[in-house]
């Protein structure tokens, strides 16, 4: 489902990523290592918000690089520092997301939208959002169009307690048919989950196949 190989990234003479490569297919997988190793900067390469410098990425079958608009429906991103207008509203937000993925916003995510007590954040702009508040909203329109991917990126952060728990089991559900990916320093989280860690090292096992 998720399949990347020979991925380099460098900033300036920073060498972030060099020749990374791994095939996931479905469950939770935990991106581990210390600060400053790349964790952010691959699911930042992986989502196409930062292009590589070279590799190869694949997304349910279809090429980020031949293909980005089919690889790009089929996934979901979740940054852990809000990339919103600040004059969005959560509502424009999900609507916008639909619009991309060419679908409507579907009754579960409106479910999940109530779930995540987000009704009556709807209409409030992100530039005046909790931090909370904006990390349930981004959550929410990530389940847009069922991604076949989820790439999540200290997703626990801000969270009260009763919606770690819903996104705990959403992402346990979501596992079963899905690849999900996430990178956190949160271990309870990732034990809660039951995700697979992964460590850079095991990445740089070319084609090495996960899951």
């Amino acid at each position: 489902m998720l399949r990347f190989n020979k991925l380099n990234k460098a900033f300036g003479n920073k060498q972030v990523l060099q020749n990374v490569g791994c095939h996931f297919n479905r469950g939770i997988f935990a991106l581990q290592g210390p600060n400053g190793i790349g964790k952010t900067t691959l699911l930042s390469v992986l989502a196409g918000i930062v292009p590589a410098d070279a590799g190869e990425i694949w997304i349910a079958g279809h090429s980020l690089h031949s293909a980005p608009l089919a690889a790009k429906s089929c996934l979901a991103y979740v940054p852990d520092e809000c990339p919103i207008y600040p004059f969005m509203t959560g509502r424009e937000l999900l609507k916008f997301v639909a619009r991309a993925k060419q679908c409507e916003v579907e009754q579960r995510v409106w479910e999940l939208v109530s779930d995540f007590g987000l009704c009556e954040h709807l209409n409030t702009p992100f530039g005046k959002m909790s931090l909370g508040t904006q990390k349930k909203t981004m959550l929410a329109a990530a389940q847009i169009g069922e991604p076949a991917v989820m790439l999540m990126d200290e997703t626990s952060n801000a969270l009260d307690h009763r919606t770690r728990h819903l996104l705990i089991e959403l992402i346990k559900a979501k596992s079963e048919h899905n690849v999900i990916l996430i990178s956190t320093h949160d271990a309870d989280f990732v034990n809660s989950v039951e995700a697979t860690t992964i460590t850079f090292d095991q990445l740089a096992e070319r084609n090495k196949e996960i899951g």
